[in-house]
């Protein structure tokens, strides 16, 4: 059945994942009588791809629209565990980040997540097209239409703003026109979850491991504890490189599991398995469009030094809604939408810039090893990198030249004169 009339919105968001739900919320909160409209080809909850890692940056931008109770009966993690080139190991708490009331992460399925985020947005009003598969998209004289199916039926939106937020694979983003990441700015992942009963006793506390340039050259690898025994697992490397070695993802994390095993860590279990893409921030992407945005991983906003983007694609959804909200009745739209990419991109330039350099850095394995053996003896070191992965740190001149000056000083003479973190 093809339903003909055009049901009008002011804003259409494609993708119900964090970074659409968070936008919808936004405008909402901004105007309640503004008519969103969300759509997704899943039904959920669902399962995603993803870490499942949310840092203080997602807590606190729950915490702005007061629906942080999705987080209620979630264990928190408090600390980070790193292992890397030449058996260097490290243990650190997560630090005060700036601007932020929490120090924690939480390990929070995206099937869970993602559910909880789409829930809250309903409930305020916005309306749901989940089930139904974005299929094109037209602009007229005064709005877009947006063409949408499921099994049963195709249908028409008519809306005066569209953002794309639907993922790597954005195909708002082809509509658009915008090509997709070279390979070198983008990776490519594998998850898995498994049962582990004494992850957090090896730990000795609820505690984020990460491994860098060990199961996978130029890669890293991760094992993450959530509620109860379940410890979301595994391995990433950058797409160039692993086109350029045939790699095998399964292989990897076969890997992975072999030397998690070898630490004494129980697992158990293994399944959803499930491999994505990764679109990194260092593409430096277009995002606003005329009468359309980009959001989340459909405009690269992937840390491209740990591959989290949940903080990010929320951040983008706050800013486009604070930016445009008042004027989508107005010729000031698209002013609006440049100003959203113009703030989104001040705001993290730096932060992308700095994340990019130390990917660079990371992929060497004597360039691993040495900035691993500072951050062991170092913890002002050490804590910068725990922000570069979970909050939006970004480095200064003075601190590269002071960086540079401990990457040429002798091992003796840093272990002298630099103070001790809780290493191992």
């Amino acid at each position: 059945m093809v339903i003909n009339s055009s049901e009008e919105y002011d804003v259409v968001i494609i993708g119900a994942g964090p970074a659409g739900t968070s936008t919808a919320i936004a405008y909402k909160k901004f105007d309640p009588d503004l008519k969103i409209a969300i759509v997704d080809k899943a039904l959920f909850p669902r399962d995603k791809s993803c870490g499942d890692a949310i840092g203080p940056g997602v807590i606190h931008a729950l915490k702005r629209f007061n629906i942080e109770d999705i987080l209620e009966n979630q264990s928190p993690v408090i600390s980070t565990s790193l292992s890397g080139t030449g058996d260097v190991e490290i243990k650190n708490y997560i630090p005060k980040v700036k601007n932020k009331e929490d120090s924690v992460v939480y390990v929070v399925p995206r099937k869970e997540l993602d559910y909880k985020l789409l829930k809250k947005a309903i409930d305020i009003g916005v309306d749901d097209f989940t089930g139904n598969r974005f299929t094109g998209m037209i602009r007229n004289s005064n709005n877009w239409i947006i063409e949408i199916s499921n099994d049963q039926d195709s249908r028409s939106l008519s809306s005066k703003l569209i953002v794309g937020a639907d993922g790597a694979n954005s195909r708002v983003r082809k509509f658009l026109g915008v090509k997709t990441n070279k390979d070198r700015d983008k990776a490519i992942a594998i998850r898995a979850y498994v049962d582990s009963p004494n992850f957090v006793e090896h730990f000795k506390e609820r505690s984020v491991f990460f491994e860098i340039n060990l199961s996978a050259e130029k890669g890293y690898a991760w094992a993450f504890p959530s509620n109860g025994t379940l410890v979301n697992i595994g391995i990433g490397v950058p797409l160039n490189l692993f086109k350029k070695e045939d790699m095998n993802l399964n292989s990897l994390l076969d890997i992975f599991i072999e030397k998690l095993r070898a630490k004494g860590i129980v697992l158990n279990n293994i399944r959803a398995h499930k491999s994505y893409v990764l679109p990194f921030s260092s593409s430096n992407t277009q995002l606003s469009y005329s009468y359309a945005a980009l959001v989340g991983d459909a405009g690269s906003m992937i840390n491209p030094m740990s591959g989290e983007g949940i903080f990010y694609g929320m951040e983008a959804g706050y800013i486009l809604a604070k930016s445009t909200y008042n004027k989508l009745d107005s010729e000031e739209l698209n002013g609006g939408l440049n100003l959203y990419e113009k703030e989104f991109k001040k705001r993290f330039r730096k932060h992308f810039l700095s994340c990019t350099l130390a990917r660079r850095v990371l992929e060497i394995p004597f360039m691993t090893k040495r900035l691993l053996l500072i951050a062991k003896y170092n913890k002002a070191t050490i804590d910068f990198i725990i922000e570069l992965l979970f909050d939006e740190a970004y480095l200064t001149v003075k601190e590269l030249i002071f960086l540079g000056i401990k990457f040429v000083m002798p091992l003796k003479v840093l272990k002298l004169g630099l103070k001790n973190t809780s290493s191992s």
